[in-house]
């Protein structure tokens, strides 16, 4: 579609932030890979919810210590509908980021992920039990993810209720969406099959999780789990609730004299390693807040800081990311064994007292000691042994992955470019993602008022011989009205090509044209010329669907050509030389537009079907000297070589077209001759030739 005389199609819309999260960076001991990015930067949008998260139970525990307990309850349990809430908005938000990878709208991939994501959890139990909202974050990221993989390999068209093929649209989405949906029932089946077979293959392991093997055994497995984003808690649910069990009967034996405690039960578990969330991701975040000497890093930290200190570390495990991650996964799986092997010992050994109590889990760190030992301050002070060890075995993995122990050798190549941090680079993909977001939504909102509206007209230039005679030509170029009867400028266009919906703009071009030309009779010679997109003569169905418009419409072949860019030529689509062939035995010229602006285009001049080729403005503007006069006409002369006809653009002044005549055209457009008018001047300029 052309919007003016010299079009420039936008080519980096909303792509360019997912091109960007798939930038590749060079460090010495790092090789990561794009979908850690798209982690991330998913999860960096669910900062503020995770964060008022944290406010919310921030204020239920400072309600509840001065002993309002309604007005504390109702902030604890807005802080369960937002802890439920969250895998559904990474599924959502995971989902509005891979649909710009397909030509699905967002709406439809949204709603398509959003349904296996319920499939997948009603099938394996993940629903929350409060709310029955999907609880796992893991299975939204797949949701997600295997959507994407479905709608780029069937790429569907976009569902435009003003199309001409609404029908046979709605038709393939209907199929495409029930196959989708059947093939995720089944997944689900088989997913549920693979969970339950994990779940007793870990519950076979007959290790005791109250004793030492057993427990080693038991936090491993919660460890590797969490890695991958996996709530090894709620996986493992039967085995947590044999441990709190045990520990209840235990520490009321002990308390009634009959038993001694044992060393490992619930509150070890809970107090010692979860400090920070899985992980012990506390001590993570104090070495960030220590070591980094990257802002953005400390930012996140700080952002982090009032979650971890209730045990949540959601922002630390996709901001950073840990997940996926295969330097931070190791200390994440490690601390807390060796955290285990610490308390462990320190009890054996009776440096401090067994943990008498079963804390909360959301219990600050140090605290929760306090609380887990009787009120006993060595709990306290065996806690903070532990974030402090874990500091240190945190450092060096941290420093590596944010770059910081980069070994370079002698004969590296000297003078490269400092990497970005790649916090840096997943803020800078968020702000993209947001303006783009902004960019897409406003789009959207200007194209169904302006289709609603139906202000879309056509306006005709006039392309004149050099010579006099009958064998004039008219262009069609899309414009707006609106509701004050004001022409909008053609900047519109740029909306259709963000949104990807050209061939939807074309199609109605191509039907407003051809119900404009049952008004107009064009002797032998006489055409009008619709430009054509990239997207639009791409499609593989594109010649059919030109065909089938001209026969409804009873418009003869022989009245119209089809303009391209060199853009289309090089884009290399294999349907293009069999589409252009398809049109030009059907009657149809072939024009290549903007011919010169790009000196690929020669070689393609004499391997494409073209039977008229339409020189720049911009060649014009550059023949003000010597060389540039030669250069226009050389180039008027190769189109005659290849047997084309040569029509010059632009022509403004005598002086122009003199010269254009001069180096041999065909042709001329431009406003010496006519500006783009309305029907009515073509049929006054066909009656003034005798043509009505």
């Amino acid at each position: 579609m052309k919007a003016n005389l010299n079009p420039s199609f936008i080519n980096n819309a909303f792509l360019t932030f997912v091109a960007s999260l798939h930038q590749k960076f060079k460090t010495s001991h790092i090789a990561s890979h794009s979908y850690i990015y798209d982690l991330s930067a998913i999860a960096l949008l669910l900062i503020p919810l995770t964060l008022s998260n944290a406010f919310a139970v921030l204020l239920g525990h400072s309600l509840n210590l001065l002993e309002f307990k309604e007005a504390s309850n109702l902030f604890f349990h807005l802080s369960n509908l937002l802890i439920n809430i969250y895998p559904l908005s990474f599924c959502i938000i995971a989902g509005y980021y891979l649909s710009h990878k397909t030509t699905f709208s967002s709406a439809s991939f949204i709603i398509y992920s959003v349904v296996l994501f319920y499939l997948l959890s009603i099938e394996s139990g993940s629903l929350s039990a409060s709310f029955s909202f999907p609880n796992n974050p893991l299975l939204a990221l797949l949701s997600a993810s295997i959507t994407y993989l479905y709608c780029y390999r069937f790429n569907l068209q976009q569902l435009e209720p003003q199309s001409l093929d609404f029908s046979s649209r709605l038709f393939k989405h209907v199929l495409h969406f029930f196959i989708f949906i059947s093939s995720a029932f089944f997944l689900s089946k088989i997913m549920v099959k693979g969970i339950n077979y994990f779940t007793a293959l870990i519950g076979n392991i007959n290790a005791d999780p109250l004793t030492f093997s057993g427990g080693l055994i038991y936090q491993t497995v919660l460890g590797l789990l969490g890695s991958i984003g996996v709530n090894g808690h709620n996986m493992l649910f039967t085995i947590k609730q044999t441990i709190y069990a045990e520990t209840q009967q235990n520490i009321a034996d002990w308390t009634a004299g009959e038993a001694s405690l044992h060393i490992i039960n619930q509150g070890f578990y809970d107090a010692f390693l979860s400090m920070g969330g899985s992980g012990n991701t506390i001590s993570l975040l104090l070495c960030v807040l220590l070591f980094s000497k990257e802002k953005n890093h400390i930012m996140l930290a700080l952002a982090a800081l009032p979650l971890v200190l209730f045990n949540i570390n959601e922002i630390l495990l996709f901001g950073l990311p840990i997940i996926f991650n295969p330097l931070l996964i190791v200390p994440f799986v490690a601390l807390p064994i060796l955290s285990f092997l610490i308390t462990y010992m320190a009890i054996f050994s009776g440096i401090i007292s067994p943990v008498s109590n079963i804390v909360d889990w959301m219990t600050p760190p140090l605290i929760s000691g306090y609380i887990a030992m009787g009120n006993n301050v060595e709990g306290s002070l065996l806690q903070l042994m532990i974030i402090i060890i874990g500091i240190f075995v945190y450092r060096p993995f941290y420093l590596a992955f944010a770059g910081k122990y980069a070994l370079h050798h002698k004969s590296a190549i000297t003078n490269t470019a400092i990497e970005k941090s790649i916090f840096q680079s997943l803020l800078n993909s968020a702000r993209s993602s947001a303006a783009s977001s902004l960019k897409h939504s406003s789009a959207q909102k200007r194209i169904s008022h302006m289709l609603h509206r139906d202000g879309f007209l056509m306006h005709y230039q006039l392309l004149q011989p050099v010579t006099k005679n009958n064998a004039i030509s008219f262009e069609a170029l899309l414009r707006y009205q609106d509701s004050a009867g004001n022409l909008c400028p053609p900047t519109f266009i740029s909306d259709f090509q963000l949104l990807n919906m050209m061939p939807m703009l074309d199609k109605l071009v191509i039907d407003k044209v051809l119900t404009d030309m049952q008004k107009m009779k064009l002797s032998e010679g006489q055409r009008v010329a619709i430009n054509i997109s990239v997207a639009s003569i791409e499609e593989g169905d594109f010649a059919e669907h030109f065909i089938n418009r001209l026969k409804y419409f009873s418009v003869p072949p022989q009245w119209l050509e089809v303009e391209i860019t060199e853009e289309a030529i090089l884009s290399g689509n294999a349907h293009l030389l069999n589409t252009l062939k398809t049109l030009k035995a059907y009657g149809i010229k072939i024009v290549m537009d903007d011919f010169g602006t790009g000196y690929a285009s020669f070689p393609h001049l004499f391997q494409y079907p073209f039977d008229k080729i339409k020189l720049d403005r911009s060649l014009l503007l550059g023949a003000s000297t010597p060389k540039g006069k030669q250069l226009y006409q050389l180039i008027a002369q190769m189109g005659h070589i290849a047997d084309c006809e040569v029509v010059a653009e632009g022509i403004e002044t005598e002086e122009e077209f003199q010269f254009v005549a001069n180096c041999g055209v065909d042709k001329i457009q431009g406003f010496l001759i006519a500006k783009p008018q309305p029907l009515l001047f073509v049929q006054q300029i066909l009656k003034r030739k005798g043509m009505f």
